[in-house]
């Protein structure tokens, strides 16, 4: 033990020594040198002893010996590597005091007792990790850790920097440690935005900062520009230099000059212009530079000048006739004057020669000598129109310068008068010479025409001058007789005498002719001489009567008429004493005319004619007689029957008798003796009656049934119409009550096809299905069986009927038909006045299901207060008929009294009216004439009525509604926002400023919102034309949608505005195209009508407006894409909040608060409302909440145009300084920088992504 203490005293303090050794002494001994033993250090195997070798020493045996080394990490303290002997120590190698290390840099090395242990410094690692002793596998070396590796090493807004065994963070530029140290470790410590703009040294003079999250950026002010160019820039190195607005020529307008200052420029209009506005100075070329009219100032110019504006300055010039003191033309300021000009001095003279000119004040006055003339006129003054110039006046051309008949002959300034020949001059006139005053001047038998200037010779009638001129002149002329009667053709004409006679000639007729003029006609006498024959047959007393005058050329000659013989038996002769008697041809012949004839004499011939009920084939000619023939007339092979239609014609010899066919009687009020027999049916209806007097029924029957829109109507039509065709045609055997009770049951039955029936072919067909049952109920009594009373039950028809024998002994007897609990009471005095002429039969019909067909929308009769009042009108029984079968069917004494069962009951604020259909009013409409209210309970309606002719009577009743109220709502909200609308419009359209992406989605939203009320207003209600009424609800099924499409760009556009929006300020553009967000917006609303219309065509337009159909759930086809819009819509909006809310807090305090508070939210909620919400109360109106969900629904929806102008025009900051621009009419500078801010209408649709 104390051996062993011993070794590890010594090893410690070898360990000590061993530190003591210089370096050289270990350096002196080679790796070859040997320590040197003596042998007799040892002998044996000296290993054995233990204490042979040191501590930390391994004993090595030899053959010889054995030698000592020390163990790695220690050195003999001898400094050789083997030895001998205790003397001799192992000593602790201290590696850490090493130069370099063996840990290496950066490392931290602790010895230890034959190794060392390495560790790296902190910031350092080593892959081998850190405690590494030597011995161990790998090699120990430290290497840098990067610290900036680990994103939380340092706080947001910082930048971390790796050293070696360290690193450090340091705040990014525009921010600061909030220690205030420039670089640090750890996140304790945080960067906060540097407000550079606090600092007046971060932009140049005449900029604005703006700062921003960790940067800041200079703009220069209006007026301004930088030196680079660049709009946002940083540091004071650039400079803002002022624009030179001058440099722009637009900055000004015409005729201004532009005054550049420093951020700043004026406009002053230039000498001789003023602005419009009046201001001496201003900006912008919305002003203008009107021009100065200096000639309005009367003292611009002298007296006897004009003023000349032009633009920019005037001139004076004298006017005509005065020239300027200075002798300028034209000249400035009243210090120059006119003087006048005497023209008249001037040589040649101003107004030419043969005229006079006379001096006035500035002009001069030119007349003409006597015997000359101007074109302009005598007192010409210089400057009126035309060119004075006289010139000789040619008085010759004038009238009346020289008496009548006389020559007229000019000269130079005068002229001179001669009458002509055959004339005399006399008181300065020119007097016709009487030549035939004189009568030698003409000769013998001759006239003298005396003429103007002239005469001329005529010879009388009867002579010729001996030349054969007509007339001639002179004495030397003579007149011969001339003898008419020698000339050929004679002069007297045909048939006469003529006798020559001086100058003239005598006419005579010769015996059998006559003249107008009568004989011995001498020419000159009145008329024209013709001979006539005479016509003694003009005559009545010529010839005697029943004969006939033949006249001829100068004679006449009589015969007796055919039938007539004279009584002397002369054929031909003359005179009064002869007379004409007639010849009986029917007593002479009694077989003249033959068999079944009659022969009729009358004077001078006689006639056949076949006896009543025959005929001949030839008419009766007394040339041939042997043509006519009498034979029997078969009246009843006539078309048409003389029997009229629906009789049997008997034919007999001579004759024919009319009947009635099996289901008509004769009409009373004709006799078939006199021609006018016919046939009444019992009275209803056939299909004959019913075609020509509906043009729905004649579509059906000419063959529409083959088009699809009429195929389902025309089906129940014909059904119809073949009942009462069988019913006409069976016209032998009984008509089988129930049977064709069930087959009209059958067309009652399908109630789902008349729903999509127009208003006039469901009142049409009701008519006629009316007019069948009445008519296959009295078609019954005609051939009434052994129980002709029968009562018909079937699942929508009732009918009792019947037949009234001898139970009517009493007026006041009644009797009660029932059918499905409605009950007719009719009087015994009602079944007489009804005149029915065979079977006395009555009958009662009940309908069930016809009240839903023929319900309150056929009520048509504007004097009742129910159809213009507030109430509501419905059904509220069965509609019934009452048939009878006498000609009469209205007008009876006592009313039909009808019991009714109300189909629900009635309620105390209920009041009962009674209708009847007329088929003739509008195709078919209710109306209350003729029945009246007689009591009304809760289970039953009792009325009473005159008529019984297709009766159907239904009860109306209803609360009071507030149709009327939300119909003036819905009109005057509509009418506000329709001018509303059209305010938006045009300021989207003509406000330039406030043009962009949104506006325009505001613009097409407002057209399309605009046209759909438009639509509405005017339109909803035409439901006249089923085409037109689709048409016009396909247009508000198309418009509606695009207002909700557009909502749903509007709504996706605002919010990846806001998804990309990053800075407050500044947002940068990358625009969606207008064109595909209008294809988007227009076209798939236009897809869904086409689909919607595609698959169901039917479901546009209804009844009682023009709408999608309700009641097939067509209306879906709306409903669908509206929800869905308003539920998209409203997700994006709340997203698009939340987004906002989050970006406009991380900017300031005050911005969150304000903006959130009051602006935003106000804003938001707004536009979610117009943007679809109102629609949902429309859906919500049910239950005991409607009333108030329709009126909230009519007021927000009808005024949603109002909301749209009040949101986006009267709250939008920008259209309300436009508004006021425009009713203040002034210009906004181009210069004008916009405040920063976001508002939720009028942000533009970008973003800065980066």
């Amino acid at each position: 033990m104390w051996s062993f203490s011993f070794l590890l005293f010594w090893g410690c303090c070898g360990i000590y020594t061993w530190g003591m050794l210089t370096l050289p002494t270990l350096g002196s001994m080679t790796r070859h040198e040997q320590p040197r033993w003596s042998s007799s250090s040892l002998d044996g195997n000296g290993c054995t002893d233990t204490t042979m070798c040191p501590a930390y020493a391994t004993c090595t045996n030899t053959s010889r010996s054995y030698y000592c080394s020390c163990k790695r990490g220690f050195l003999s303290s001898n400094g050789l590597k083997t030895f001998k002997g205790p003397g001799v120590e192992c000593k602790d190698i201290d590696e850490c005091s090493q130069s370099p290390t063996p840990c290496g840099p950066n490392s931290i090395c602790r010895n230890l007792p034959g190794r060392y242990r390495c560790s790296c410094m902190t910031g350092f690692s080593s892959p081998t990790g850190n405690n590494w002793i030597s011995g161990k596998q790998g090699h120990f070396t430290c290497r840098d850790v990067d610290e900036c590796a680990n994103p939380r090493s340092c706080p947001e807004h910082s930048t971390c920097h790796n050293s070696p065994g360290s690193y450090s963070c340091v705040c990014n530029p525009g921010f600061q440690s909030r220690s205030g140290r420039k670089s640090f470790q750890g996140l304790k410590e945080m960067c906060e935005d540097v407000d550079e703009c606090a600092s007046p040294r971060s932009c140049p003079e005449h900029s604005t900062c703006h700062n921003s999250l960790g940067s800041y950026s200079c703009a220069c002010n209006p007026g301004y520009n930088s030196r680079s160019g660049k709009k946002t820039f940083q540091g004071p190195g650039e400079t803002c230099q002022d624009v030179d607005e001058c440099a722009n020529p637009r900055s000004c307008p015409d005729h201004s000059t532009c005054h550049n200052s420093l951020g700043n420029y004026s406009c002053v209009c230039n000498p001789g212009f003023q602005s419009r506005s009046g201001r001496k100075s201003f900006q912008g070329p919305g002003e203008m530079c009107q021009d100065v009219d200096e000639c309005a100032n009367p003292r611009s110019c002298p007296e006897h000048s004009t003023c000349h504006n032009s633009v920019g300055s005037y001139s004076c010039a004298c006017n005509s006739g005065y020239i300027s003191r200075s002798g300028k033309k034209t000249f400035q300021g009243p210090g120059e004057t006119c003087q006048d000009i005497d023209e008249c001095s001037q040589k040649p003279p101003p107004c030419g020669p043969n005229s006079r000119c006379r001096n006035l004040p500035g002009r001069y006055e030119c007349s003409c000598l006597t015997g000359f003339s101007s074109p302009t006129g005598n007192n010409w003054i210089s400057g009126k129109p035309g060119h004075f110039t006289c010139t000789d006046i040619n008085e010759c051309l004038s009238h009346g310068v020289c008496p009548e008949h006389s020559e007229c002959t000019n000269s130079l300034g005068s002229y001179r008068c001669s009458c002509k020949v055959g004339f005399t001059s006399g008181n300065s006139t020119c007097e016709d010479v009487d030549e035939c005053a004189n009568p030698r001047s003409c000769p013998e038998h001759s006239t003298c025409h005396n003429s103007l200037g002239s005469y001329s010779c005529v010879c009388n009638p009867g002579f010729q001058s001996r030349s054969g001129r007509k007339s001639f002149q002179g004495p030397g002329e003579m007149c011969q007789d001339i003898d008419e009667c020698s000339q050929t053709p004679p002069t007297c004409g045909p048939n006469s005498s003529c006798r020559n006679l001086p100058g003239r000639y005598e006419c005579s007729c010769l015996t059998g002719f006559s003249s107008p003029t009568g004989n011995n006609w001498i020419p000159g006498k009145s008329g024209h001489f013709t001979c006539t024959d005479v016509d003694e047959c003009a005559n009545p007393r010529s010839c005697p009567e029943h004969s006939t005058c033949h006249n001829s050329l100068g004679s006449y000659s009589c015969v007796c008429n055919p039938g007539f013989q004279s009584r002397s038996g002369k054929k031909n002769f003359q005179g009064p004493g002869e007379t004409c008697e007639d010849v009986d041809e029917c007593s002479r012949n009694s077989t003249l005319c033959g068999p079944s004839s009659v022969c009729t004499n009358i004077p001078g011939k006689y006639s056949c004619s076949c006896l009543p009920g025959f005929f001949s084939p030839g008419v009766w000619s007394p040339e041939k007689p042997e043509a006519f023939k009498c034979a029997d007339i078969d009246e009843c092979l006539q078309d048409p029957s003389r029997c009229g239609p629906d009789s049997v014609c008997t034919n007999t010899l001579g004759s024919y008798s009319c009947g009635c066919v099996v289901g008509f009687h004769p009409n009373p009020e004709g006799s078939w003796k006199h021609g006018n027999f016919s046939c009444q049916r019992i009275p209803f209806k056939c299909k004959d009656d019913v075609i020509p007097s509906n043009m729905q029924v004649q579509l059906c029957h000419a063959g529409a049934a083959v088009e699809p829109k009429y195929v389902s109507f025309c089906a129940l039509m014909n059904a119809t119409l073949s009942v009462l065709d069988n019913v006409c045609e069976n016209k032998t055997t009984v008509v089988s009550l129930k049977s064709t009770a069930k087959r009209l049951d059958s067309v009652i039955e399908k109630t789902s096809k008349w729903s999509n029936f127009t208003k006039e072919e469901t009142s049409t067909l009701a008519t006629v299905l009316l007019e069948s049952v009445e008519s296959t109920t009295l078609a019954a009594f005609l051939k009434p069986s052994a129980n002709v009373s029968q009562t018909i039950q079937t699942k929508h028809l009732d009918i009792e009927s019947k037949v009234i024998d001898k139970e009517c002994t009493k007026e006041n007897e009644t009797f009660k038909l029932k059918a499905k609990g409605d009950e007719m009471k009719i009087w015994c005095s009602t079944i007489k006045e009804s005149e029915s002429t065979g079977i006395n039969g009555v009958a009662f019909v009940s309908f069930s299901g016809m009240e839903s067909i023929l319900d309150e929308r056929f009520l048509k009769d504007l004097q009742i207060p129910w159809a213009s009042s507030k109430k509501k009108l419905k059904m509220n029984s069965r509609v019934v008929g009452g048939i009878i079968t006498g000609g009469k069917k209205d007008g009876f004494s006592k009313p039909v009294i009808y019991t009714l069962e109300n189909i629900k009951p009635k309620q105390d604020f209920e009041s009962a009216i009674c209708v009847s259909w007329k088929p003739d009013v509008e195709g078919g409409r209710w109306t209350p004439s003729g029945c009246v209210l007689l009591e009304a309970s809760k289970t039953h309606t009792v009325c009473g009525c005159n008529q019984m002719v297709n009766l159907a009577v239904i009860m109306a009743s209803g609360e009071v509604t507030m149709e009327f109220t939300l119909y003036l709502i819905s009109h005057v909200g509509t009418i506000i926002s329709l001018v509303c609308l059209a305010m938006a419009i045009i300021t989207f359209l003509l406000c330039r400023t406030l043009r962009n992406q949104n506006t325009y989605i505001h613009l097409h939203l407002c057209i399309c919102l605009f046209l759909a009320k438009m639509l509405f207003l005017t339109g909803v209600d035409k439901t006249d034309n089923q085409m037109g009424c689709a048409l016009i609800a396909g247009f508000l099924h198309y418009l509606f949608l695009a207002c909700f499409f557009w909502m749903l760009v509007e709504a996706v556009m605002l919010f990846l505005m806001v998804r990309n929006l990053k800075v407050v300020n500044y947002f940068s553009s990358r625009n969606i195209k207008m064109l595909y967000l209008c294809a988007f917006g227009y076209g798939l609303p236009g897809l869904v009508v086409a689909v919607s219309a595609g698959l169901q065509p039917q479901g546009y337009g209804m009844y009682n407006r023009c709408w999608l159909n309700t009641e097939t759930g067509f209306i879906w086809s709306f409903l669908g894409p509206v929800c869905t819009i308003i539920v998209v819509n409203s997700i994006l909006l709340t997203w698009t909040l939340c987004i906002l809310r989050q970006k406009l807090s991380s900017v300031n305090a005050e911005v969150s608060t304000l903006k959130d508070t009051r602006l935003l939210t106000f804003k938001a909620f707004a536009q979610i409302f117009i943007l679809g919400c109102s629609w949902v109360l429309g859906i919500f109106q049910i239950g005991p909440m409607a009333n108030i969900m329709a009126y909230l629904f009519t007021i927000i929806n009808s005024l949603q145009g109002a909301f749209i102008f009040l949101i986006h025009c009267v709250l939008s900051r920008q259209v309300r300084e436009e508004y006021r621009r425009c009713t203040t009419r002034k210009t906004k500078p181009s210069s004008e920088t916009q405040t920063s801010g976001i508002l939720l209408s009028s942000v533009p649709s970008t973003s800065k992504t980066g």
